[in-house]
């Protein structure tokens, strides 16, 4: 009995069988079990013990500083700075004085090459930190939470869901070790890193003006005027070099203040907190805020009263990604 081919494509010309060529797609990394995913913001404070356990971590820095220990070696990572940790390898990531906001990702996967890219500290470039975007937000919208502690619960699967989201958190995810891969099998990774961490920070002589002068009324003329600017050449720079309009950056920064402050100083009323902020329109305060986060100041102070560690359920994640 003969074999049928595997693709054939029928000619309506001379009703002819062709047999195109066609190309295998390897699954050179394959996620087997996403084990947890957590995406929060830590209180300088906080100290974890740490832990050990049988799947792969991928724990990524997206603001602040984290002291990171993975097994016998200890790092300090800023942000969009990564690491793998392998299975059965003991390790800790804590804030280095500072806000924290990371994302740990859990995993089993076949494929990896442990030597090549796990305890190695890498530098998320734009087309991951498009692809971690894509995590992030499958996993604000298809999650819910416990009420008492920051860890990630599965909801039932319900038509509230969106189509097909474990597929892509597993597609995103290997999305995310290829890139990885790829960086690291580069012969001069480690000098492409430090490049790109370096243009990253060139960018932030503008966003270093607004931190030291968020609380002041801030004016376009005068951030030009600072850095020999017209006000067109400095938006348009801004924009080109930082992905947002400067006049958000500085109100997403005041809000993501505004956050710490209600965190960290209870004792403050919410005036007091926006006027700290730079707001001193208190209506205009809150809307913004409710805006941006999606609650009230107050709602949201009562909530980050719970826990020290705040979830991605009250940060969205367009409000600190660039600060």
């Amino acid at each position: 009995m003969q074999m049928k081919d595997k693709y054939t494509l029928q000619s309506f010309k001379n009703n002819s069988l062709e047999h195109p060529e066609y190309i295998e797609l390897n699954r050179e990394i394959e996620i087997i079990d996403l084990v947890t995913f957590y995406y929060y913001l830590l209180y300088p404070n906080n100290h974890y013990e740490g832990e050990v356990h049988n799947y792969y971590e991928l724990f990524v820095c997206l603001n602040g500083k984290a002291r990171v220990k993975s097994g016998d070696k200890e790092y300090l990572l800023s942000a969009r700075d990564f690491i793998i940790t392998p299975p059965l390898t003991p390790h800790t990531h804590n804030p280095n004085n500072s806000f924290l906001s990371s994302v740990s990702i859990c995993f089993s996967a076949k494929g990896l090459d442990d030597q090549l890219i796990c305890n190695k500290v890498g530098f998320i470039d734009d087309t991951q930190q498009n692809v971690l975007n894509i995590l992030i937000n499958e996993y604000i919208n298809n999650y819910k939470f416990q009420d008492n502690y920051a860890t990630p619960q599965v909801r039932k699967v319900d038509f509230k869901n969106e189509f097909a989201y474990p597929q892509m958190f597993k597609c995103a995810i290997e999305m995310m070790l290829i890139f990885i891969t790829r960086q690291f099998q580069n012969e001069n990774g480690n000098n492409k890193v430090d490049i790109a961490k370096e243009s990253v920070e060139s960018k932030n002589k503008i966003v270093q003006y607004i931190k030291e002068h968020y609380k002041e009324k801030i004016i376009l003329e005068d951030i030009a005027k600072e850095f020999n600017y017209s006000v067109g050449h400095l938006c348009r720079k801004f924009k080109l070099e930082i992905g947002d309009s400067i006049v958000n950056y500085i109100i997403k920064y005041r809000i993501s203040m505004a956050m710490k402050f209600l965190f960290e100083r209870p004792d403050l009323s919410i005036e007091e907190i926006a006027l700290n902020v730079g707001f001193n329109d208190v209506q205009f305060f809150d809307k913004t805020f409710k805006k941006l986060v999606g609650m009230t100041p107050s709602q949201y102070q009562k909530e980050v009263s719970k826990t020290n560690a705040i979830h991605a359920q009250d940060v969205t994640f367009d409000i600190i990604k660039n600060i």
